[in-house]
C-alpha cells in the first residue's frame, strides 16, 4: 500500500487571488437550487481522527448529490445552461468521460430535452456505461485511453456541430471548462456555511484533470480568512499533476498500468487548473489502488460511533492520502512543516459513492 509525496518547490503562500466573487457565487447557487439541488452533509469522524493522530476530520459527502452518486453535475449543469442561454438552438451535447462527468452531462441533457453523446475510454466497466445510458445518452466506447476519448469527442463536436462540454481546458477551449469550474463553487459555498468560521488546516483534493481541485482552491483563497494548506492526490499510474509539479512544467503521462480509480485516470492537467494549482499546492501525493481500497473499508466499517460513508475508489483517495501520510514516519519532516498533528483539522471530500458496485462489494463486503 504505497504512497509517493512530492513537495512543491513552487509553492507561494500568498493571497493573490483576492477578488469579490460573492455575487457570482450567489447566482450559481440560485441556479442549482432551481434544479432541486440539496446541500450534502459535512460529516465529522472523531474516531478516525483520533486514530490518525489529528484533532478533527471533516468529510464533505457527495455520494448522494442529485441522486447521481457524485458531485460532477454541479459543474456540467451550470456550463450547459450557460451554453443554452447563448444558443437555444443547441440540439446535442457531447463529452468524454471516465464515468461521473459523462453521467452528469447525460442527466442534464435529459432535463433540457436535448441529446447527449458520451465517449468513454477502454476499460470502462459496464455499470458506468449503464448509468449513462439510463439517462438516455448514446455511449461510444473506444479502444483507447481517456485523453484520446477527449480528442475524439472534440473532433466529432466540431464536425457535427455538437456542443462540447469538457471539464478540461486547452488553448482555444477555455470558456466552457471555466463555467464548469464555477459550477463547483456551490459545493464549497455549502462547506463555508457548514464549518461556521471553523479553521481548517489542510485540504486534500482529488485530481484527475485538476479542474475541480483548482475550483476549490480558487474559491477558498477568495473567500476564507484563514487559508489552509492544499494537497492533491492521484493514482500512481495517472499522476500527471504530480509529475508536472515535480518537473515544474505541465506534462502528460502515458502509463500502461491501469487503476481502479477511474475518475482520476487522466493523463494531462487542464491548462486552467494548472495556472491555479502550480503555486498553490504545498505538495502532491500519488497512491496505489490498495491504499484507496483500505480507505474505502475505513469509510464503510467506521470506528466506534463514526458515521458510515459509502465511498468509491476515487472518492476514498483523499482519505487514502491522509492515512498514508499519518501512518508513515518517513514523512514526519513534511508533516511538521505543514503542522499535521494532534491540533489539526483536516477537510476531505468523498467525491463519489459506489459507482462500481461489484468492485465495492469485493473490497468492503456486502
Amino acid at each position: 500500500m504505497s504512497l509517493k509525496l512530492e513537495i512543491n518547490k513552487n509553492f507561494k503562500n500568498n493571497n493573490s487571488f483576492k477578488k469579490n466573487i460573492n455575487s457570482e457565487v450567489k447566482k450559481i447557487s440560485l441556479f442549482h437550487s432551481k434544479i432541486m439541488n440539496k446541500q450534502t452533509p459535512l460529516i465529522k469522524l472523531p474516531g478516525l481522527a483520533k486514530s490518525l493522530g489529528i484533532k478533527e476530520l471533516l468529510i464533505k459527502d457527495e455520494s448522494h448529490r442529485f441522486g447521481l452518486n457524485a458531485f460532477k453535475a454541479l459543474g456540467a449543469s451550470y456550463a450547459m445552461s450557460k451554453q443554452l442561454d447563448n444558443n437555444p438552438e443547441i440540439n446535442t451535447f457531447c463529452t468524454a468521460t471516465d464515468g461521473n462527468h459523462g453521467r452528469a452531462v447525460a442527466w442534464m441533457a435529459k432535463k433540457m430535452n436535448k441529446k447527449a453523446i458520451i465517449y468513454m475510454p477502454k476499460g470502462t466497466i459496464a455499470a458506468r456505461v449503464d448509468s449513462i445510458e439510463s439517462e438516455g445518452a448514446k455511449v461510444i466506447l473506444i479502444n483507447k485511453g481517456y485523453d484520446i476519448a477527449v480528442e475524439m469527442a472534440s473532433n466529432e463536436s466540431t464536425r457535427k456541430n455538437y456542443c462540447l462540454i469538457q471539464d478540461t481546458a486547452w488553448l482555444g477551449y477555455e470558456k466552457i471548462p471555466l463555467d464548469i469550474m464555477k459550477g463547483y463553487w456551490t459545493q464549497v459555498h455549502e462547506i463555508t456555511e457548514q464549518i461556521n468560521s471553523k479553521k481548517i488546516d489542510l485540504v486534500i483534493l482529488q485530481s484527475g484533470v485538476g479542474s475541480w481541485a483548482a475550483s476549490v482552491v480558487y474559491y477558498i483563497k477568495n473567500n476564507w480568512k484563514d487559508i489552509p494548506y492544499f494537497m492533491s492526490v492521484e493514482p500512481h499510474s495517472a499522476n500527471c499533476l504530480f509529475e508536472s509539479i515535480r518537473l515544474g512544467t505541465k506534462v502528460s503521462v502515458n502509463s500502461q498500468n491501469a487503476t481502479k480509480m477511474a475518475g482520476l485516470d487522466c493523463g494531462s492537467v487542464s491548462s486552467l487548473a494548472w495556472d491555479i494549482l502550480y503555486d498553490n499546492l504545498i505538495g502532491c501525493v500519488s497512491i496505489s489502488d490498495e491504499l484507496s481500497e483500505k480507505s474505502m473499508r475505513a469509510f464503510a466499517k467506521p470506528i466506534k460511533n463514526d458515521t458510515k460513508i459509502e465511498s468509491g475508489e476515487s472518492g476514498a483517495s483523499a482519505l487514502a492520502a491522509l492515512i498514508g501520510l499519518c501512518e508513515q514516519n518517513k514523512y514526519n519532516t513534511f508533516k511538521e512543516k505543514i503542522g499535521l498533528n494532534k491540533t489539526s483539522t483536516v477537510l476531505l471530500f468523498n467525491t463519489e459513492g459506489a459507482t462500481d458496485p461489484d468492485n465495492y462489494r469485493s473490497v468492503v463486503g456486502n
